[in-house]
């Protein structure tokens, strides 16, 4: 055997099944960045509210600054 097919079996057959689970694990991000924001990057996104139940929300024409809305959320008024 020649030094270099030693070499090719010794060292290029171990690269080339490293390199192909590195490909398998980590190819689909390298090919595709999500389109997520950063932090410290601008907001270029329109705002979503988000209401898991909207036909939860009350209304009510009986407070006489106008509907209510359901609260709720960090600041536990429920």
């Amino acid at each position: 055997m020649s030094p270099w097919e030693t070499l090719g079996v010794f060292a290029g057959v171990p690269a080339g099944i490293v390199a192909l689970i590195i490909v398998g694990v980590y190819g689909k991000s390298m090919m595709h960045q999500p389109n997520r924001y950063r932090p410290g990057r601008p907001w270029d996104f329109d705002p979503a509210w988000y209401v898991p139940h909207p036909d939860a929300i009350v209304h009510s024409s009986a407070e006489p600054s106008g509907p209510t809305t359901a609260v709720g959320g960090a600041s536990g008024e429920w």
